[in-house]
């Protein structure tokens, strides 16, 4: 059986837990061709590691021709290279979700996956839970929340705080509004909240709230679909990476889990 032959975009903690994943538990199905990075000795130092390329560039990354280039760099790399690569006929996996709140953004990598023949696959992330949010959804109207919590170092830097600091000893509400102003405001922090709200109700109904608490060590989100006739509640709850505290190791692990169940006889 031939290999699928992937590329990554991103060289931080998320890039190298999937590379190194890829290279080691999925070599039997997958070939690792390269890493594209925004800075080349990252990529290289990156590509030195699990036996692979280093890109100058995008040009460079699409001239080996994957089947699939996994984006685990940021929303602005997934915009600005997003339509290229499928113009490619190249299939992407998006770690970068929050980019999908721009309708024009959606609709234009839409249309281009549909006339170049390929598919945009958003992994899970730091959440999960979608097939049965999808299901419920498909039997009735329903309302869908989120709240997120993280410890103040994960919140810093955020453009909706204008550079205030966060109190390290009382809990703040910093955010409650619709998931598509949340990514405009938080685009590193909630990812999970668009991801939710493309999977159920849209960006402008899901209700997102952010909450900064002190001397927090991990990240937890707790999604809620209410129906009629049916009532969801989600709760994840996972530690950051250890150089990102914005991210979660988690995310990374759901590409992985995403390219196993690409190969898998039994899928689920």
């Amino acid at each position: 059986m031939s290999k699928y032959r992937l590329a990554i975009m991103g060289s931080g903690s998320l890039g190298t837990i999937i590379a190194k994943a890829i290279a080691t538990e999925l070599s039997d199905e997958y070939e690792l061709l390269g890493i594209l990075s925004g800075r080349l000795e990252n990529a290289v130092r990156l590509a030195d590691k699990v036996g692979c390329k280093a890109y100058r560039d995008i040009d460079d990354m699409l001239l080996d021709k994957p089947d699939y280039v996994i984006e685990a760099a940021s929303p602005d790399v997934i915009r600005d290279m997003g339509a290229k690569i499928l113009e490619n006929r190249t299939n992407l996996i998006v770690l970068s979700v929050g980019a999908f709140a721009d309708d024009e953004f959606y609709t234009r990598m839409e249309r281009a996956a549909r006339e170049n023949d390929c598919r945009i696959h958003m992994a899970s992330g730091a959440v999960g839970g979608f097939d049965v949010l999808r299901s419920a959804m498909l039997m009735e109207d329903s309302t869908v929340s989120i709240v997120t919590e993280k410890s103040p170092n994960s919140l810093k830097g955020a453009p909706a705080l204008e550079g205030r600091e966060l109190s390290h000893d009382m809990e703040e509400e910093i955010f409650n509004g619709s998931a598509r102003e949340a990514i405009k405001l938080f685009p590193r922090n909630v990812n999970v909240a668009v991801a939710t709200a493309l999977a159920t109700v849209g960006v402008d109904d899901t209700n997102t709230i952010i909450r900064s608490i002190p001397d927090m060590q991990s990240n937890k989100h707790n999604i809620r679909l209410k129906g009629d006739t049916i009532r969801i509640s989600i709760e994840i709850d996972s530690k950051p990476t250890p150089d990102n505290p914005g991210s979660s190791t988690l995310a990374a692990w759901s590409v992985i889990s995403l390219l196993k169940n690409m190969v898998s006889p039994i899928t689920f």
